[in-house]
């Protein structure tokens, strides 16, 4: 039922039209929901670098489990936002907020998990032993049969989780509109003239339902907890400790601060946001109804709702990124080369991209309403951040190394030995060097790690 036209074409409409002030923020919608799915992938791939590194690894099976789970939340938070569906693809494609709630319970029962690695009594080898082999089958079973119960409590999943909404624009004027459940909706979509340039339009829209809302708030509390309890239980570690052992509880402990305090700042946007809806919200509070929305005097929740539901996305996916690159690194820190290395080159590329797409984003919007020409806005933008992209990367290249400290691997290790041994008179003779050649040969180092190792040691020299 309808259709957009080439699909280039259609993104090309909503992605050149982006003015959220105006109620036309479907373009950014979208490209959150590519960012999203993009983000999943890469912690897919955090998930297997992390399992192949050492699969009979208790730990390593925890943490791939955990960003594994992460992934897939990624994958379904915004996916109904990225393409644009048929009534019959929404409807069929309900499944999946089933499966991204039933994420969010497996992730409570994960991150209360987590102390359990750092405990020593015969519980928590229960537990650690459990994600060998039984934990994997067992927390998602259970997890969804808790989505289940809950869901048929609540009356079903479309009344629990919340409805997913669908409506067709073929032109300005009265449009098209079904639910997901298949209910009509309770008011024709109007097609507003304003919008005409986006023109055929079809789009989907998430609610959130009660039992939904519930689901949300709990991992922010097992956040919390797990975050307390590894801090009290680990203190003697940090007290008599390897180097090693704090570093890989700095990060763990790090890495479920950060996913707290972006969960803590997606409820602020939530809370926020219901305070400004009308008392009387649901389906009927939508762009594309001509009751409560006047594209001549566009109300407050009609701008806020095209931030927060994106920001909202967004955060979820900016902390379980932050929490798959310091869990990494606390895991193979010392299991593959260089790994420390390129997850704090690639963590320092994200801030930077991050950052130029926000500033982006803002100076579109900002010179769209005052002269109407949004691109030139994100031109003057863009200019003084590329100008000044050394001195930003050596900031964010600094916090970087703050949140994932230099480690080394074994052989890394034994390396920075032998050229320590080397530099006792302050050179390298060419016969040192020959045998520091054959040293890197033999422990797989290549040149450039090498030259890595060296700088390391050099720059430490320095500092004393």
């Amino acid at each position: 039922m309808g259709d957009v036209g080439p699909l280039i074409s259609y993104y090309w409409r909503i992605f050149s039209n982006i003015d959220i002030m105006a109620g036309q923020p479907f373009g950014f919608w979208t490209l959150m929901a590519f960012f999203t799915i993009f983000s999943g992938f890469a912690l897919l791939f955090l998930t297997v670098l992390i399992y192949r590194a050492d699969p009979k690894n208790t730990k390593n099976r925890f943490i791939a489990m955990m960003l594994f789970t992460e992934s897939i939340r990624c994958l379904t938070v915004s996916i109904f936002y990225a393409y644009p569906y048929t009534l019959e693809q929404v409807q069929s494609l309900y499944f999946i907020r089933i499966i991204f709630y039933t994420t969010g319970v497996m992730l409570v029962f994960l991150y209360l998990s987590a102390p359990f690695f750092y405990i020593e009594n015969r519980f928590s080898k229960w537990v650690v032993e459990s994600y060998k082999y039984r934990a994997q089958i067992i927390i998602p079973i259970i997890s969804f049969l808790i989505i289940l119960i809950g869901s048929f409590a609540y009356g079903g999943f479309h009344e629990a989780l919340g409805e997913v909404l669908w409506i067709y624009c073929e032109g300005a004027g009265d449009g098209v509109g079904a639910t997901a459940s298949g209910d009509d909706l309770t008011y024709t979509p109007y097609c507003d003239e304003s919008l005409s340039s986006q023109y055929p339009l079809m789009w989907s829209a998430t609610l959130i339902g009660p039992f939904a809302t519930i689901i949300f708030f709990i991992p922010v509390i097992a956040a919390i907890i797990t975050t307390i309890v590894i801090t009290i239980t680990t203190r003697e570690v940090f007290k008599s400790g390897t180097t090693s052992q704090k570093n890989e509880i700095w990060a763990i402990r790090l890495g479920f601060i950060g996913k707290t305090v972006f969960q803590i700042l997606s409820i602020i946007a939530l809370v926020v946001f219901f305070s400004l809806l009308p008392i009387e919200s649901g389906p009927e509070l939508t762009w594309f109804n001509n009751d409560v929305y006047n594209y001549g005097d566009i109300p407050t929740w009609g701008i806020v709702i095209g931030v927060v539901i994106p920001f909202i996305s967004g955060n979820l996916v900016l902390a379980a990124l932050f929490e798959g690159f310091v869990f990494t690194y606390a895991v193979m820190k010392h299991e593959v080369l260089g790994i420390d290395e390129k997850l704090r080159k690639t963590f320092t590329t994200a801030l930077f991209a991050g950052l130029g797409a926000i500033l982006f984003l803002v100076g579109t919007e900002l010179m769209e309403n005052a002269a109407g020409v949004g691109w030139l806005g994100g031109v003057l933008i863009g200019i003084p951040f590329i100008v000044l992209r050394k001195p930003i990367f050596n900031m964010f290249s600094k916090i970087s190394i703050s949140v994932m400290p230099e480690a080394h691997t074994d052989n890394e290790e034994a390396y920075l030995e032998a050229f320590s041994i080397a530099m006792d008179d302050g050179i390298v003779t060419d016969d040192e060097r020959k045998m520091l050649n054959i040293q890197a040969k033999t422990l797989g180092l290549n040149d450039e790690r090498v030259n890595h190792l060296e700088s390391y040691y050099l720059s430490k020299l320095e500092e004393e």
